[in-house]
């Protein structure tokens, strides 16, 4: 199951190529993934090395590696405090399709964080081959950032099987800003999930 997860992570990775070349010549993205509570999640920022005034795109994809459906409540994205929320594009996307966030966001300087349950979703990672993972995606404007130094993303989230995991806020990728302003823009909320196959369903 981690050979099947880590193959749709791939393919996720060449795609998303593409996608980002399209937003900007010097878009950088970059991933990282790791495991957590049965979980292998997969983190994707459009542009990790951002000028001021570009707007970036954070992918999380879910992919269930345990046996037990896995139900998601919330999930929070945390940045950098000179990122700036744009309103409207947070998004859970699934089997069944994009779910808006709002107006069930909450909404902080440094992370957002998103209720599935005020929303009435039913946000579900199931194992096994042909299962669609879960992605949470949102988009940032880059604000008056340190160039040149690493900034820290990360998340957290709460399922009927736990996960508040603390050190999950730094698990990256991190991002540092530089370069010529509106270089590195990425073209508008991610096509990630377009890539993704299987399940994880949402009423």
């Amino acid at each position: 199951m981690k050979h099947t997860a880590a193959g749709a992570a791939a393919v996720i990775g060449v795609g998303a190529l593409a996608l980002f070349g399209a937003g900007g010549a010097s878009a950088d993205p970059g991933s990282v993934t790791f495991n957590d509570g049965g979980t292998q999640f997969t983190r994707t920022v459009s542009n990790v090395t951002p000028a001021v005034g570009d707007t970036i795109t954070v992918d999380t994809a879910f992919y269930r590696l345990q046996a037990g459906d896995q139900t998601y409540w919330w999930f929070k994205d945390y940045h950098p405090d000179c990122l700036t929320y744009v309103p409207g594009t947070a998004k859970l996307t699934d089997a069944a399709g994009a779910h808006q966030s709002e107006p069930y966001l909450e909404i902080k300087p440094t992370f957002i964080a998103a209720d599935f349950v005020a929303a009435g979703l039913q946000v579900v990672g199931k194992v096994g081959p042909g299962n669609t993972a879960p992605v949470f995606s949102a988009q940032y404007k880059v604000g008056a950032c340190a160039t040149g130094t690493s900034l820290t993303t990360g998340m957290g989230y709460n399922t009927n099987m736990g996960g508040i995991n603390a050190q999950l806020s730094t698990k990256g990728p991190s991002i540092t800003v530089g370069g010529t302003p509106g270089g590195g823009a990425d073209s508008g909320s991610s096509s990630l999930t377009s890539l993704l196959g299987g399940l994880g369903s949402s009423k």
